[in-house]
């Protein structure tokens, strides 16, 4: 009996270990049940391989489980195919539609999965849903490998003893986990690699969009009050020029200046951040006043044939603008500093006659 326990803990562990360095894994009815035990948290894709939805998320799917092999508490990405392998097991849990997603946790189903459908998005959902909403940074390793990371930080280095600010920002990162990474730590040689003071809220930008025009980390100088650290978060979080995606466009909110181009943070992060520091250099002039953002032209295609943009050939970003009335703007001169500046000024001014909507 005992043989037979312990050989089946090495099958699991050697099972876990095997997931991990392959990012995902394709389950049937024969293992289904035996395979998701030894996973603590994994988002499953039922899907079938005729499926036109199911083929746009399947790589969305897979670089999410390649961005996500190595966290800790781990989050493991299945599919099961719901026309062959997993047929029985498609049924019992009712899989009508394709694609489905479901999370389990420890075997068992957990809830199914309403989040965003687009790597980054899918990432950010599922590490919002295990362990706490806060990770504690034990080392300064720790530290130095949660700022390194592709997306912003918020980190609150606390008082070793009777920290004023550790209730409340427990409360902030539980309501804002699908928003924002946080850590924590009361640990003095943390805060002395950070070289911060205790009892400190920073905000951590990401050094892909470092930049000249606004500082790489902010420091919070309020109240230790829930509500306004969360309006802090929420203000701050894209910065100056923020990358607007599928995922986080409703963050955006008018009176709103978008720049649509080649924006690639994977395989072109020097060419994005080349135009992206032409707007931000513009937009300081306008702190307050209006936002800004930076978008993919083909993920967002659809909103530039509203302005009548049907195929953009050049390279140069196309600039868009929705005052606080909903009325559109569209810059017509070719993308240059100079350029972008006199549609602002005229824009601001009210001197601009309004983009018929087209209807799509």
């Amino acid at each position: 009996m005992r043989l037979s326990l312990a050989l089946a803990a090495v099958v699991a562990l050697s099972f876990v270990a095997e997931i991990s360095a392959s990012a995902e894994v394709d389950l049937g009815d024969a293992d289904f049940d035996s395979k998701l035990a030894s996973m603590e948290n994994v988002l499953v894709m039922f899907y079938a391989p005729w499926c036109g939805h199911c083929k746009k998320l399947k790589p969305e799917f897979a670089q999410a489980a390649e961005m996500m092999k190595d966290d800790d508490p781990p989050v493991f990405l299945a599919k099961v195919d719901c026309t062959e392998a997993g047929k029985e097991t498609c049924s019992k849990f009712s899989v009508s539609g394709y694609p489905t997603l479901k999370i389990f946790k420890n075997g068992e189903l957990s809830s199914d999965y309403n989040g965003p459908r687009e790597a980054n998005g899918i990432v950010k959902y599922m590490r919002s849903q295990v362990g706490p909403a806060s990770k504690e940074l034990k080392s300064a390793s720790d530290f130095e490998s949660f700022i390194a990371k592709d997306d912003v930080a918020i980190i609150a280095f606390l008082a070793e003893k009777d920290s004023k600010l550790e209730k409340t920002f427990q409360k902030v990162s539980d309501v804002l986990r699908e928003k924002a990474r946080f850590g924590h730590s009361n640990n003095g040689a943390v805060v002395k690699k950070a070289a911060q003071k205790a009892d400190t809220l920073v905000l951590y930008r990401p050094k892909q969009l470092s930049n000249k025009f606004e500082p790489d980390t902010l420091v919070y100088d309020g109240a230790f009050d829930s509500a306004d650290i969360q309006k802090w978060v929420k203000d701050n979080y894209h910065g100056l020029v923020g990358v607007r995606t599928q995922d986080s466009s409703k963050d955006f909110v008018q009176p709103l200046v978008i720049a649509y181009y080649n924006v690639d943070y994977k395989k072109n992060v020097k060419g994005t951040n080349y135009w992206r520091n032409r707007i931000l250099k513009v937009a300081q002039a306008y702190k307050g006043e209006l936002a800004f953002a930076v978008s993919n032209k083909d993920e967002f295609q659809h909103e530039l044939n509203e302005y009548g943009v049907e195929f953009t050939p050049s390279d140069k970003p196309i600039v868009t603008a929705k005052n606080s009335k909903g009325q559109k703007f569209k810059m017509e001169d070719e993308f240059s500093m100079e350029n972008f500046e006199s549609f602002l000024k005229k824009m601001v001014a009210g001197e601009l006659e309004p983009v018929r909507i087209r209807q799509v």
